[in-house]
């Protein structure tokens, strides 16, 4: 953030304090600054004059992704930048997101270099997971580098990430390390999520599952379509059951339902948007096998 910025600083009443913290910093660097406290809808009128957005959400709520998006889209509709980072308190703050994070832009290139331009995109995983993409005329989108004019990322950073066509994935995702919204931390067991031209035909697994599903059905039109294909390769998190971090983390990857308009570059309108994050996957561009970073 540069002096002379105007910065939005919104976060959920349980971290009021840290948003405190968050508006002395950028004023301290010239900004002017406004706070928000976070109670569900969006602040969207704050969100067309800033320059630049913190939103920082200790409880994030699943049926509140339309209105993060209709904040994401006030910044970034007129050339904002936003930064969103979900499921954070005081002790990772202060500790582990304070902490200098690793130069990934080597990585982000030589990933991007062997599926940029790919039709297709096959993944599988450890669990079970084998899943067929189509992403022809779609961007991939990539978060190490700087954060540019009109655009979101989530921090820490460590993804390249698509938006699939809606109807051109199938196959089954298995999802063994984390499903946001669902249980505390890792799932209690693999969720199975079964897709047949881009909608998830079955949720099943153990009690993370009936979560999701219930999710799902509660968000209605567009939840069960696919949103996101993302591969993560940040080697300093350690996946938890923290979304944020989780779906940065190396040798892991994501699969997400619900919303991709916007920043992912999709068309699929949802009232959620879920990453359900898997381990160990393998991934091919038209058929080449993409080397991962280790």
């Amino acid at each position: 953030m540069q002096a002379g910025e105007h910065v939005l600083v919104v976060v959920d009443p349980p971290i009021a304090e840290q948003g405190d913290h968050l508006v002395g910093a950028a004023q301290l660097r010239g900004a002017t600054t406004e706070l928000e406290i976070w109670e569900g809808v969006a602040p969207v009128e704050a969100g067309a004059r800033a320059d630049v957005c913190l939103f920082l959400a200790r409880y994030p709520k699943p049926h509140e992704g339309d209105e993060r998006f209709k904040l994401n889209h006030s910044v970034t509709g007129h050339g904002g930048r936003e930064i969103y980072m979900g499921l954070v308190d005081k002790e990772l703050l202060e500790g582990e997101l304070s902490e200098t994070p690793p130069d990934l832009t080597g990585n982000a290139a030589k990933l991007l270099a062997q599926v940029q331009g790919a039709s297709e995109i096959r993944i599988t995983g450890a669990a079970g997971t084998d899943l067929t993409l189509r992403v022809e005329g779609r961007h991939w989108n990539n978060d190490t580098g700087v954060l540019e004019a009109g655009h979101f990322a989530n921090f820490p950073n460590g993804e390249i990430y698509i938006a699939p066509l809606r109807d051109g994935t199938d196959g089954v995702l298995v999802a063994d390390l984390t499903v946001p919204y669902t249980v505390e931390g890792l799932v209690d067991e693999p969720v199975t999520l079964r897709f047949t031209a881009g909608r998830v035909t079955s949720i099943e697994g153990g009690r993370a599952a009936d979560m999701l599903r219930a999710i799902v059905e509660e968000a209605g039109t567009g939840a069960d379509v696919i949103a996101e294909l993302g591969i993560g390769f940040n080697p300093a998190v350690i996946p938890r059951g923290h979304v944020m971090l989780d779906e940065k983390a190396a040798r892991t990857a994501h699969v997400a339902i619900g919303r991709n308009t916007g920043t992912y570059g999709g068309d699929n309108e949802a009232k959620i948007h879920v990453d359900c994050i898997f381990s160990e996957p393998t991934v091919w561009a038209d058929g080449q096998l993409v080397e991962l970073p280790a």
